[in-house]
């Protein structure tokens, strides 16, 4: 009989229009910080023995209204630390979806930034690793 614990899985999807060539910066911000918060992370051994995977979901127009969002293991952000979603203007793509968002404790956030999705990341992982 095998005890070892199986290891830690995180599935980071980030949600964002597919606008071709044209490009939303807040949404480009949005994966950037992700990936550098993942190196971070990383980088202080945090995700030793975790596996992660990104997965880069680009949207059709229609779906305009689930753009820059990120969920963690199927659990949008806001769910995982409290917070709730708005909308403002975009210049790129508010013709199709007004931008999403992140009304967050602390002001209103264009793209994610970096301690946004370094704090849900650690709670999901905690959540893993209590499991």
């Amino acid at each position: 009989m095998d005890d070892r614990r199986s290891t830690p899985r995180i599935v980071i999807e980030l949600r964002h229009l597919d606008l071709g060539e044209m490009a939303c910066g807040r949404c480009s911000d949005t994966g950037e910080n992700l990936l550098n918060v993942i190196s971070e992370l990383g980088g202080e051994h945090v995700l030793d023995d975790v596996e992660v995977e990104v997965r880069n979901i680009l949207l059709p127009p229609n779906r305009a209204d689930e753009s820059n969002i990120v969920l963690i293991n199927g659990i949008p952000l806001e769910e995982i630390l409290g917070e709730k979603m708005g909308s403002a203007g975009c210049g790129v793509c508010s013709d199709f979806c007004g931008e999403q968002v992140l009304h967050y404790s602390r002001g209103i956030l264009s793209a994610i930034p970096r301690e946004v999705l370094r704090e849900a990341i650690l709670r999901v992982l905690m959540g893993e690793r209590a499991g």
